[in-house]
């Protein structure tokens, strides 16, 4: 498939790269030349997007490459200048995959816990889809999601082997149930980008930064591709790059520097958003600007963390000449 989205980050580059050239030459240029140069580089914008338009339709290629009319900045990203690369937590920042993830857990566990209730005389309380998720599993690698919510119920399960079958009452065995119920939930469900963070995704980018996700999942590249935004990012650090980088999970710092390497940036260049406590631990060990995302509940979490900025969502650091087409 013809992939219009790189196309049109290159074409924006250029442009924007075009319209920097004109500011410096304007001092030695005459009035007239450089309004005449600025009118076609305007006009130029102007038929580039269009052309991208017209080419999208004719190819089928949805949705449709976005190309700015006015130059990129890292201010109109509600950001300090001098950066070079952002960091994306998936779940609840670029897409609803937690949701998905905490249904998917909800399906695996439940069983267990209606068993131990019915074992010890216990009361059954099931899995809480938002407590238990954000306190328990949120940002953690499966197993060690698995091993963090037994605990908090006081459950003990034999460790059992990466190769149990899905039925077996080991750790192993939950962290398969859930991953056979995730893949169930996306077969059925699907997953779909958080309102703005497309369009944040592709200003960020025309912004000359680059782009990396980081997350703790097994299925975030999937994840990414269902929701449509695979070809906005660079690099992904999952679950897969940290068990052969050896990396140690979030609130350690290894993950976001493992990210600021492949992507080539300094840490005190980068930007991290995410909407978990660890995340924000990770972020400011490691000597990121950290961006908190969430309300409620979950945003005084992000601030008794440390995070000094924190938005509800992406779309609410974009300046409003780059949230329409």
């Amino acid at each position: 498939m013809l992939e219009l989205d790189t196309v049109a980050l290159r074409w924006q580059l250029a442009l924007d790269a075009n319209e920097r050239a004109l500011d410096a030459a304007a001092p030695v240029l005459a009035t007239a030349e450089l309004a005449h140069l600025r009118g076609d580089l305007v006009e130029e914008r102007r038929q580039a997007k269009e052309g991208l338009g017209r080419l999208a339709e004719a190819t089928g290629f949805r949705p449709a490459p976005w190309l700015s009319l006015v130059t990129i900045s890292s201010q109109m990203l509600g950001l300090p200048g001098a950066l070079t690369a952002s960091l994306f937590d998936l779940d609840g920042v670029l897409t609803d995959s937690g949701v998905v993830h905490a249904s998917a857990w909800a399906a695996a566990v439940d069983g267990l816990l209606q068993r131990v209730a019915e074992r010890d005389g216990r009361h059954f309380i099931p899995f809480d889809r938002g407590e238990d998720y954000l306190n328990y599993i949120d940002g953690r690698p499966r197993l060690e999601g698995v091993h963090a919510f037994l605990d908090s119920r006081g459950i003990r399960l034999p460790e059992g082997k990466p190769g149990d079958r899905a039925d077996a009452e080991t750790a192993h065995g939950l962290a398969r149930r859930k991953g056979e119920a995730l893949e169930r939930s996306l077969h059925h469900r699907g997953i779909a980008a958080v309102p703005g963070a497309r369009r944040y995704l592709e200003a960020t980018g025309h912004a000359g930064l680059k782009r990396g996700i980081v997350s703790a999942s097994a299925t975030a590249l999937p994840m990414l591709e269902l929701a449509g935004l695979a070809t906005l990012v660079e690099d992904c650090v999952d679950a897969e790059v940290i068990r052969a980088e050896q990396l140690l999970p979030r609130p350690a710092p290894d993950v976001l520097l493992a990210a600021c390497r492949r992507l080539g940036a300094d840490p005190s260049q980068a930007v991290t958003f995410t909407p978990t406590s660890a995340g924000v631990e990770a972020g400011l060990a490691a000597g990121l600007i950290v961006v908190g995302v969430g309300e409620g509940e979950r945003a005084e979490r992000l601030r008794g963390s440390g995070a000094e900025q924190i938005v509800p969502s992406l779309a609410a650091l974009l300046d409003r000449r780059l949230g329409s087409d």
